[in-house]
């Protein structure tokens, strides 16, 4: 894989990471205080938290067992799919817990 992809597709993948993190660590202290928000944490973490978890992982191994350049310009389209997708969730998962903050 050509080394400007792989940079790209790694600093998504922490990205997405730290958004998973802040997420969870900010939207733990609205536990004991309202339910309701409770309720709605928990359904995005399963909207967005398992496939985010599900992409890392795919991507983890893609980058690891798959060293070569990919045969056709699929391959680097999937791969850009995969980073958008990556950097969406990040996004969306920021946003949420930026407005726990407030």
């Amino acid at each position: 894989m050509v080394k400007p992809v792989r940079i790209l597709w790694i600093s998504a993948i922490g990205v997405n990471i730290a958004a998973l993190l802040l997420y969870i660590l900010l939207s733990s202290k609205w536990s004991n205080q309202v339910w309701i928000l409770d309720i709605l944490n928990a359904i995005l973490l399963q909207i967005l938290g398992i496939p985010s978890a599900a992409l890392i992982v795919a991507s983890l191994l893609v980058l690891k067992f798959y060293k070569e350049k990919p045969l056709r310009w699929w391959g680097y389209t999937v791969a850009f799919i995969v980073i958008a997708a990556l950097l969406w969730i990040a996004g969306y998962l920021f946003r949420w817990a930026w407005l726990t903050l407030s």
